[in-house]
């Protein structure tokens, strides 16, 4: 009889591999706390201590890249349930800027809407801490505990307005289309698990390589299931119908998270199952990705065309972004090497963080228009200029990076993501993603006329930018202009990093 040995993690290996998960945590919990003694106009400081675990949270990421690069074995914890390698590094650092970035924009929001702040900040770190618990979780189950976690604290967070129809009728739609999502990915995991007889994914890949031959549709069937699954959370088409209203009902800072953090956790965990997992038999089920790109591409632009509330707008925007973030991974079932891997890779990583910088400014200069003038709708954003040319000249710049122009890091994004998939000699894929990009022009340039239309009774008044979003904005706009002229500093980064630990 074969014995089993149960290794006990202590706090110290807890600490050497999960420092910046665990900041988040106490952070969350010291947060809670606080929350129950101050009084209603003392916690307007809970969101600053919140950016302040962000702030930590993120210097001991660095400091994990940065140890990376000499050490020659990686950092894992319990037969690697939990590792510590660039791949979960670089999914981290983005969804903290994404979550830091979100905290800022709250401090002006929370002052103008009843929420409770208490509950507000630490869910968000809570929901932080599930988003990167998947990006450097090696277990099923690990990445699961993960999932829910970011999900229950999001489904509280968009019903968080509770006097708020829309709010509620958002959190209910996410509520039920998130749990089939979950029942989704568990049922594909689930087939994985009695399979293989793990949930490590690294002991699993042994076992796919016998198996798939003899289990060859209950494997693809386990891929379909865990695709549409982590599909909903990325809002990738047939999958996309709760996310218009969600996006319009939800807190706008929160719309901003859902729109970039959630959707680059979930990005992480399927680029990792996939390539891990499925990747030694991508010939066989590549076209499904590529299928859900072109759709995701095209109805996506195609249905925010007709949209006259900007968060809807945006909703379906997401939606298209979706699918150009999936294109990277599409075009490796013509391309399987490790040096289009490595590069497929560079691409997915450099468009999802000019994403993250490009919507939280869009979502920024939205939350205070929107207040401001008391609707949603584009036309809101109606003499913007006249009003305030810093935040109208912003939200051009966001809309024209969110359409691919020059001179913008939306356009080199894209540019390099194509590139890619010509190299691939996926010419058609390239094709659909450049005409799709053609159609966004449409939308993005209806908020820019808004913006430069003069308001012809000039009752409007000036709008003072508080100096919370306008940091957040100016960053934002520094990012996604300096990436756009000179990229390469991202892209060398990128080049140089451990992806999958010391040897990869």
């Amino acid at each position: 009889m074969q014995q089993t040995t149960v290794q006990m993690i202590n706090f110290v290996s807890l600490w050497n591999v999960m420092a910046p998960e665990v900041v988040m945590v106490l952070g969350g919990f010291i947060l809670l706390v606080i929350d129950l003694f101050l009084k209603e106009q003392q916690k307007r400081v809970l969101p600053w201590l919140g950016m302040l675990a962000v702030l930590v949270a993120g210097g001991l990421v660095i400091a994990n890249m940065v140890h990376l690069q000499s050490a020659k074995d990686i950092k894992a914890l319990s037969d690697f349930l939990y590792i510590v390698d660039d791949y979960g590094n670089i999914f981290k650092l983005i969804v903290l800027m994404g979550t830091f970035f979100t905290l800022l924009m709250s401090v002006d929001y929370l002052k103008q809407v009843q929420i409770p702040r208490g509950e507000y900040t630490y869910l968000l770190l809570f929901a932080t801490v599930g988003a990167m618990v998947m990006a450097s979780s090696l277990d099923l189950i690990t990445l699961f505990v993960g999932l829910e976690l970011l999900s229950i604290a999001s489904y509280v967070m968009v019903g968080i307005r509770r006097n708020y129809g829309k709010s509620t009728e958002g959190a209910m739609k996410y509520l039920v289309i998130g749990g089939i999502s979950t029942a989704l990915t568990l049922y594909g995991m689930s087939f994985v698990y009695g399979l293989t007889g793990t949930t490590n994914i690294s002991a699993a890949i042994q076992s796919f390589s016998a198996l798939w031959g003899e289990f060859h549709f209950l494997f693809l069937l386990s891929l379909v299931m865990i695709v549409a699954g982590l599909g909903i959370k990325l809002s990738l088409v047939p999958f996309h119908m709760w996310t218009p209203d969600t996006y319009e009902g939800a807190p706008t800072p929160i719309t901003a998270f859902l729109s970039a953090v959630s959707k680059a956790a979930a990005l992480a965990i399927l680029f990792r199952v996939l390539l891990f997992l499925y990747s030694g038999f991508i010939s066989e089920w590549y076209m499904i990705i590529v299928v859900i790109a072109i759709l995701t591409m095209v109805i996506g632009n195609v249905a925010a065309l007709t949209q006259k509330n900007i968060k809807r707008m945006m909703a379906y925007s997401s939606v298209a972004q979706a699918g150009y973030l999936l294109v990277p991974i599409a075009v490796l079932g013509k391309s399987e090497t490790l040096l289009n891997l490595l590069q497929s890779m560079s691409e997915l990583v450099f468009y999802l963080g000019v994403y993250v910088l490009m919507t939280m400014g869009a979502f920024a200069v939205i939350s205070y228009v929107t207040r401001q003038t008391g609707s949603e709708d584009i036309d809101s954003f109606r003499g913007l200029y006249q009003r305030s040319p810093f935040l109208a000249i912003a939200m051009t710049v966001f809309m024209l990076s969110m359409a691919g122009m020059p001179i913008t890091a939306g356009f080199f994004g894209k540019f390099i993501i194509i590139l890619g998939a010509i190299h691939a000699q996926s010419f058609w894929l390239a094709g659909i993603m450049f005409a799709a990009s053609v159609i966004s022009f449409y939308y993005y340039f209806g908020v820019m006329r808004a913006i430069f239309t003069s308001v012809s009774n000039g009752t409007s008044l000036p709008m003072r930018t508080p100096g919370n979003l306008s940091f957040l904005i100016g960053v934002a706009l520094i990012g996604i202009l300096g990436l756009g002229v000179v990229p390469n500093v991202l892209l060398t980064v990128l080049q140089n990093l451990k992806w999958f630990g010391p040897t990869a």
